[in-house]
């Protein structure tokens, strides 16, 4: 019994620390945060409405990949380069926290989720 509880403890540890790395390279940004990123010119922004919100209106740049579409995860590994500033965005701010978590895993290093998405730069 002590053997079983010492074993998940460290089962434990090593999830938290595992999961803490896994979201270290994903920072969410305010509106004048994303602004000022957007300045830079090695940085990659993905929308992930679906295509007819994105139709509706962009920012500008966007690169269009539906996260309830269900090659999302294939879409995005294959478009997107995983090396350079990646900035997600979807409406409000729902999807593109979840994609940014999916994006995280798959090895994207450096994750931005536009906090409010699209109504918040339209306003």
């Amino acid at each position: 019994m002590k053997r079983y509880c010492i074993l998940q403890f460290f089962f434990l540890i090593i999830l938290s620390v595992n999961t803490v790395y896994s979201q270290r390279n994903l920072k969410s940004i305010d509106k004048a945060s994303f602004v000022e990123l957007m300045k830079t010119d090695n940085f990659q922004l993905l929308d992930v409405r679906t295509e007819k919100e994105f139709n509706l209106g962009a920012i500008e740049g966007a690169i269009n990949i539906d996260y309830w579409d269900p090659d999302f995860e294939h879409k995005v590994t294959s478009t997107l380069n995983k090396g350079i500033i990646t900035i997600v965005y979807c409406a409000a701010g729902g999807r593109s926290k979840m994609a940014c978590k999916l994006l995280s895993k798959k090895g994207f290093k450096s994750l931005y989720d536009f906090q409010g998405g699209y109504e918040s730069y339209n306003n």
